[in-house]
């Protein structure tokens, strides 16, 4: 019977735990008016009960970590336009430009298009000033530029808006001006520029005051030459004149070209021809030239013309050349006084060289003489042994006679006897009836005009030291041509 207390208490404490699971709250002790509870260890623990159809509670999962937020980007900067961009170059090669600096900007990119023959832009460089030379371009040509100012900020590189620049380089100079005419008519030409609008022309002269006045403006790059017929014989008149194109309500002009003329320092009236494998040029005087220039060439390309001779007197006289080789001439007055130089224009002629005189063959032994250079030339075996001045029969009365003769008598310390004279020689060479070479010791001076008034009886009066030479190499025979 004493064991009942003790089976009433387990009974309890099971009762209590029960409850407790089910989460009904169990009655304290106090609340039972029971003795004093009994202390833990003195509790018999059983099993906790589980309902077996009740599911488990599912395991609680650890919170996600949270995610940092991302950074804002930072805003692109704004970037100005270049503004005021302006062409400060005046060359016909390259372009200089120059603009307004935008603030902020770390530098400027640069884009080109040639619009002359394209339209597609190509990206030339970037530079830190408002300044691009742009190099190595074509004259008289059009050309757009894309100006653009950038940013560099945080590895990125920023473009701002672009500004366009429509420009060109300017003309080239002009090129190949020469002189055609200078009569009662001026006239000029000179190279084409094919991509100029057309030339302008400046003229200074006494009408001006001597001032540079504009005279002439030419629409049309096909017109490359130029006329002026209201000129005065005997005055100096200088022309300038340039290429210029027209784009964009702006006028582009290039170098000019210069000439000087003088009316009437024209090209003199000459006569060419070939003989005894030369050539002889002899022109009427210009009287305003105090000398003239000759020119020669193997071509008759005018580029390809050379100075051959300068000289106050009205021929001239080419040494020996190949014969049947043409060559072409050119003889140009000159007008020269103190510092000032003017020069006139030419007429071009040609010659085909010869090895004969009067349609027979000259060899190369014989004596040549010129009645209107009163000139003498000697050659033995094609070497010229003599060359000198003479005076010929007096002209209108006792002219030497001209043609195609041969020495056919040779005498030394002999007389000259005439009508009214006698004239000792120490050379003598008959070469047609009674005319000859001769030495003439009466004559202090030869040339020149002398045998228009003071000249001989017919024969060729020769200074002695020129005259001793001809006899001691030239035989018998040799022919002697006189024109």
């Amino acid at each position: 019977m004493l064991q009942k207390p003790k089976k009433l208490s387990a009974l309890l404490m099971a009762v209590v735990m029960i409850l407790t699971a089910f989460g009904i709250p169990a009655v304290s002790a106090a609340d039972t008016n029971d003795p004093a509870p009994v202390a833990a260890s003195d509790m018999e623990l059983a099993p906790e009960a589980v309902d077996p159809t009740e599911p488990a509670p599912a395991p609680t999962e650890a919170p996600a970590p949270t995610e940092a937020p991302a950074p804002t980007e930072e805003p692109a900067p704004v970037i100005g336009k270049v503004k005021n961009v302006s062409k400060i170059s005046f060359e016909n090669n390259l372009i200089t430009l120059s603009w307004d600096p935008v603030e902020g900007a770390t530098g400027y990119k640069i884009y080109q298009c040639n619009m002359d023959e394209t339209t597609t832009y190509s990206y030339v460089g970037a530079v830190k000033n408002p300044t691009y030379t742009a190099k190595n371009l074509k004259h008289t040509t059009a050309y757009y530029f894309k100006v653009l100012a950038y940013v560099n900020k945080n590895g990125k590189t920023y473009d701002g808006p672009e500004t366009i620049k429509r420009t060109a380089t300017q003309p080239g100079p002009l090129t190949g001006l020469a002189k055609w005419r200078s009569s009662t008519v001026l006239r000029m030409d000179w190279n084409r520029n094919a991509k100029a609008t057309g030339y302008i022309v400046y003229r200074k002269s006494a009408e001006s005051g001597n001032k540079e006045v504009l005279y002439k403006k030419i629409y049309g790059n096909k017109t490359t030459y130029f006329e002026d017929t209201a000129v005065k014989a005997g005055r100096t008149y200088t022309y300038r004149i340039k290429s210029f194109r027209e784009l964009y309500n702006t006028s582009y002009s290039g170098k000019s070209g210069t000439e000087t003329f003088m009316a009437g320092l024209c090209a003199p009236d000459y006569s060419i021809v070939s003989r005894c494998k030369r050539v002889n040029l002899t022109w009427k005087a210009n009287r305003y030239a105090t000398h003239y220039e000759v020119y020669y060439s193997t071509s008759p390309d005018n580029s390809k013309f050379v100075k051959l001779f300068t000289t106050p007197r009205l021929y001239y006289n080419t040494t020996q050349l190949p014969v049947g080789k043409t060559y072409y001439f050119r003889v140009r007055p000159i007008y020269q006084k103190g510092s000032t130089l003017i020069t006139g224009t030419s007429n071009k002629k040609s010659a085909k060289i010869l090895d004969s005189a009067y349609g027979q063959k000259t060899g190369n032994t014989y004596v040549e003489i010129s009645i209107s250079q009163q000139h003498m030339w000697a050659y033995k075996n094609g070497t010229r042994i003599a060359t000198t001045d003479v005076v010929t029969g007096n002209y209108g009365s006792n002219d030497t006679p001209k043609g195609f003769f041969n020495i056919f008598s040779k005498a030394r310390e002999t007389d000259l006897i005439g009508a009214d004279y006698v004239s000792h020689v120490s050379y003598w060479m008959a070469f047609y009836g009674g005319c000859g070479i001769h030495d003439a010791s009466w004559r202090s001076s030869y040339g020149g005009s002398i045998y228009k008034g003071n000249g001989s009886h017919g024969c060729v009066n020769t200074p002695y030291s020129q005259v001793k030479k001809i006899y001691e190499n030239i035989p018998y025979g040799s022919p002697v041509i006189i024109y």
